[in-house]
């Protein structure tokens, strides 16, 4: 009697999880037109690590837009890329999609149940979600939508098959456009015990952080560096090693290389200090990377600038009005540091202009400060109305020489002379930079 009883409650152990991931009814799908156009087109599945994986892919991702496209997928080969597209895919696909067996797909399910999954169901199942809009064939029709998702054990003959089918779209689709597409650099990091690189490209500045021998430094940098650093990257054949994962736990000392592309291409190479712990030749394909970011850190700080007590001043403007955001930051350019005034109008990056201060726009900064009384300012918090609902906000940040720090911030509510200080300083980068118009 123990033993049926044992037997059953491992049953039901068993069956339980397949009781609360339980199948919603599969929707009706409708006829896809052959020569129709996609809106946009959605695919992902995430396989379980105790389910069938084809090819032992973990998971895989693809998306479509009117003017983008995106993929990525997990391992065995991680590989992930978007960019712009000129609109022809949106319409080569459409006898793809056609050519689907989308019906009684088994597994479905409501989204709240799908999300909802335990750790133990997500293991042991393939998770999945399919939707594709189509462009209406007339301007006063409703576009045709499908949508559906679920999780089955990995080996849906029907859902495998439409996987296939859009791998073997996107597949040459994706190597091509990788191939015509310019990508930038936009990142670089490199770990290993107690050592680190951080090389980053954010809202148009290069900035790169380095912690070594105990100590930790940060500069920005030329934007001339990063396709410098590309180009090192390029040549030093690291990207054939994309992919490479060994980890250990007997102490060895783990070493981490991740590479970005404003494509959202990745280098992803993990490894550790022992033997057999890094690709062939990895060491040295990686010593001219590091030597050109130690160049630029350790290259003398301070001798070239122009003799000022300002070191940097950020000063935002934000609110249903256009923004605005000025800065003055320290740049180390190959003829030495230099101070340069940024100024982004709105909210794109794209917009950003920047130039190089001599000694007389610094004084003539420092004195615009000073006739405002900037430095009066230190603390100064505004809290807005609660009657107001739109209307203008603020943040000024500044940093000075001799060690003074000055911060200030307001909405709706602004310290003395804090419009004729905006007034003025908006005139100050219309003369370094141009007109914001």
């Amino acid at each position: 009697m123990n033993v049926c009883r044992a037997l059953w409650t491992g049953l039901l152990g068993l069956l339980l999880p397949l009781f609360s991931a339980s199948p919603a009814p599969a929707a009706p799908v409708p006829d896809l037109p052959k020569n129709g156009v996609v809106r946009y087109f959605h695919y992902w599945a995430e396989y379980g690590e105790k389910t069938e994986r084809p090819g032992g892919l973990e998971r895989v991702r693809f998306e479509l837009q009117r003017n983008r496209i995106y993929f990525s997928q997990g391992r065995p080969r991680p590989d992930t890329f978007s960019t712009q597209t000129d609109g022809s895919l949106n319409r080569e696909m459409a006898p793809v999609l056609a050519g689907l067996d989308l019906a009684d797909w088994p597994g479905q399910m409501d989204d709240s149940k799908l999300y909802g999954l335990s750790d133990r169901e997500k293991a042991r199942l393939c998770r999945w979600h399919f939707s594709a809009v189509f462009e209406p064939e007339k301007p006063d029709a409703l576009p045709l939508k499908v949508s559906f998702s679920g999780a089955d054990d990995g080996t849906s003959p029907k859902r495998l098959a439409a996987e296939q089918a859009i791998r073997d779209f996107f597949g040459p689709k994706v190597d091509a456009l990788k191939a015509a597409t310019p990508r930038k650099l936009t990142g670089l990091l490199w770990l290993e015990h107690g050592i680190s690189y951080d090389f980053d490209v954010e809202d148009g500045i290069t900035t790169l952080a380095r912690r070594k021998d105990g100590r930790r430094m940060s500069r920005a940098l030329y934007p001339g560096f990063s396709d410098e650093l590309a180009e090192l990257v390029r040549a030093s054949g690291l990207e054939k090693h994309h992919g490479f994962l060994e980890r250990t736990d007997d102490g060895k000392r783990q070493l981490s290389l991740y590479v970005t592309y404003d494509t959202r291409q990745r280098i992803e190479i993990i490894g550790h200090s022992g033997t057999g712990g890094a690709p062939e030749g990895f060491r040295e394909a990686l010593a001219p990377l590091l030597k050109a970011m130690d160049d630029v850190m350790d290259a003398p700080a301070g001798k070239a600038l122009p003799p000022t007590n300002l070191a940097a001043l950020s000063f935002r403007v934000s609110g249903m009005v256009l923004g605005e955001d000025v800065r003055l930051y320290e740049r180390m350019d190959k003829g030495g540091p230099v101070l340069v005034l940024s100024r982004v109008v709105g909210y794109s990056p794209d917009s950003r202009k920047e130039a190089v201060l001599d000694a007389a726009q610094l004084a003539e900064l420092e004195a615009l400060l000073e006739k405002n009384g900037v430095r009066s300012w230190d603390g100064f918090k505004g809290r807005p109305r609660m009657d107001v609902l739109d209307g203008e906000g603020f943040s000024l940040s500044l940093a000075f020489r001799d060690g003074t720090q000055i911060t200030a911030s307001g909405e709706n509510k602004f310290p003395a002379d804090y419009r004729s200080f905006r007034h003025d300083l908006r005139l100050f980068a219309d003369n370094i930079l141009g007109s914001r118009e």
